[in-house]
């Protein structure tokens, strides 16, 4: 991991010297689910469940209309299901570095703001998770370590995102994203477990030069 932040950080270093830079702290919420399939049969049907995600991305221009955007976030992802009246709701908690390839179209040269549209990889490093199960008895709390061994979930995610969104003429912008999960959560033999991740952001853009 910091071999991949190092690397990030010598890319932003470089990118500065030849383009435009803005950094972009956004905040913002997901809507996850944990897609999990044993074989090739789905085990079960889930609920989203909410979280945050927070951080920053620093964008730099390669011409008029592309940009390249990395970052680092901070981000929770999950599921919620019910069975016999019994609640369960997962939590797990990520850092998460993407590097999206952008494209904007300025609406009147920028003074009507501009549509964004986003995509790229992202890997993602599990740092914490909890399942918590409602009964009538009270809260059950367990937490999901992370590790190699079976009972334990893989910490490496990764995947791709894919991202709409509108810069307003003040640097403002919202955008939405989907985060399709690729990486395998288990460590169990033939069950497969990946994040299917919706997201709602507002973010400032903050430009450089």
């Amino acid at each position: 991991m910091k071999k991949i932040i190092l690397a990030v950080a010598s890319a932003l270093l470089v990118s500065a010297s030849f383009a435009q830079v803005s950094i972009d702290p956004e905040v913002g919420m997901n809507f996850s689910t944990l897609s999990t399939k044993v074989g090739n049969a789905k085990a079960r049907t889930n609920e989203a469940a909410i979280g945050l995600k927070a951080g920053v991305g620093v964008a730099f221009d390669l011409n008029k209309n592309f940009y390249l955007k990395p970052g680092i976030y901070y981000t929770q992802t999950g599921e919620t299901n019910e069975m016999f009246d019994i609640d369960r709701k997962t939590t797990l908690h990520y850092l998460q570095i993407p590097v999206n390839l952008g494209y904007q179209l300025k609406l009147n040269n920028g003074k009507a703001g501009s549509f964004i549209a986003e995509a790229g990889p992202y890997i993602g490093l599990g740092l914490a998770g909890y399942t918590v199960v409602e009964t009538a008895l009270g809260d059950l709390k367990t937490e999901n370590d992370f590790g190699d061994d079976r009972d334990e979930m893989n910490p490496l995610d990764w995947g791709f995102n894919f991202g709409l969104g509108y810069v307003s003429p003040w640097n403002v912008y919202v955008k939405g994203q989907y985060g399709l999960g690729l990486g395998n959560l288990s460590n169990a033999n033939n069950v497969t477990t990946d994040n299917r991740i919706w997201n709602v952001a507002v973010g400032y853009k903050i430009n450089l030069n």
